[in-house]
């Protein structure tokens, strides 16, 4: 039997959204095989804090930074100047504060005999500099499409973030959309392994698939859901425009949106198109299932998706899923087969989901197809025997 490979893993959240979620399949699963011993690094308290400690996984909170951020700019010009430079200014605080605790992070990974750094996003750029100073190979796992995806800024440039992925030994994309986008900042030859995530243990998607027929026995609206952060990208506000168009049709659907973030412009949004009644905003839901087995589609609006994660829960659960025809998602949604995929914006959408709304048994036979799908390709066995293909071929080629 191999020797289990000690890891540190650095996460630059400590909530257990998404790709904290993904992380902590990960490690429980090759934890589970014997194939590693995991340790973690993140920057502050949180809820990962506390399933770690319910896992008995070491973990320490060191505060490094993020290298990224939104920026927002507002005003007359010598307001969006004054504010740039602020920005700037913060930027390069960022950099000092990373600097300034990289030594409490190598001495972390050295008492922790670590083997191999495994960073869990592109936002976390500390790990080329724990990797020079450590002399550690380096896995980055890429989740996200920065730029484009939540539109952040990137404090080191285009160049240097290209810079500093090329120092990695090994690039995770964790989809096609993924590894084109960074390309575009390391230019050819990255070494670079698309890995989709992993959502679900097998047997979770057995179960799902046991419960996704009540819905379609329920006398109730034809009833849409979107999941995720509220956010401009999301794509939250063209989901309700395209509601409206199906009220003004005279159909009866609902649209359930679940998610905290940014919501001025959604709600205001929603009483422009007098929709209050059809629209119900759930806020941030730690459990989504109940909501997904009790819509009859699932949207995916947002631009850019790396991935979605969401989207794969969703079609575990038999979701038909109306998706974006960009980033990831037209890797996951295959129209007409288990899902429709739109291009432009609400009236594009508002179709689609006319159609869905007008046709329930193509919506049930499009949702059957979807959990075929999402099981055979995104449990979390699948994805954490690839991870570990890679990590053991980083360091064989370290060695």
């Amino acid at each position: 039997m191999a020797v289990p490979i000690r890891v540190a893993y650095l996460t630059h959240y400590p909530e257990l959204y998404g790709a904290n979620r993904s992380l902590l399949d990960l490690m429980l699963d090759l934890r589970d095989r014997g194939a590693v011993v995991p340790h973690v690094l993140l920057p502050r308290e949180g809820d990962l804090v506390s399933a770690l400690q319910r896992e008995g996984i070491a973990h320490a909170v060191v505060p490094f930074r993020p290298w990224m951020s939104e920026r927002h700019y507002s005003g007359r010009l010598h307001h969006r100047i004054h504010q740039h430079w602020q920005q700037e200014r913060q930027a390069r605080e960022r950099a000092a504060a990373n600097r300034a605790v990289l030594p409490a992070l190598v001495e972390r990974v050295r008492g922790w005999q670590v083997q191999l750094l495994h960073a869990n996003s592109a936002v976390v750029g500390v790990a080329p500099a724990l990797k020079a100073a450590t002399g550690l190979p380096l896995v980055w796992h890429i989740r996200e499409l920065p730029e484009r995806q939540y539109l952040l800024h990137l404090d080191a440039g285009a160049r240097g973030y290209g810079r500093a992925l090329r120092r990695a030994d090994r690039l995770i994309a964790i989809s096609e959309a993924v590894r084109e986008d960074i390309l575009r900042y390391t230019g050819p030859g990255a070494r670079i392994t698309v890995v989709y995530n992993g959502v679900l243990r097998a047997a979770r998607y057995a179960e799902l698939a046991r419960g996704s027929e009540a819905r379609w026995t329920a006398a109730r609206p034809f009833t849409f859901l979107l999941v995720g952060l509220i956010h401009p990208s999301k794509g939250q506000v063209e989901a309700v425009e395209a509601l409206a168009l199906l009220k003004r049709q005279g159909r009866s659907v609902h649209l359930v949106i679940a998610g905290d973030g940014r919501d001025a412009a959604l709600r205001q949004r929603i009483a422009e198109l007098d929709v209050a009644d059809a629209v119900d905003l759930k806020g941030f839901v730690k459990d989504p299932f109940p909501l997904f087995h009790e819509a009859h589609a699932l949207l995916m609006c947002s631009r850019n998706e790396a991935m979605g994660r969401v989207t794969v829960e969703g079609m575990a659960c038999g979701l038909p899923v109306v998706g974006h025809a960009s980033g990831g998602t037209v890797e996951l949604v295959d129209d007409g087969v288990n899902g429709l995929l739109y291009p432009g914006g609400a009236e594009a959408l508002a179709e689609r989901m006319a159609r869905l709304a007008a046709d329930p048994s193509l919506a049930h036979r499009l949702g059957d197809a979807a959990a075929r799908s999402a099981a055979g390709r995104f449990s979390v066995e699948r994805y954490a025997g690839e991870v570990l293909e890679v990590c053991r071929a980083v360091l064989s080629d370290a060695r």
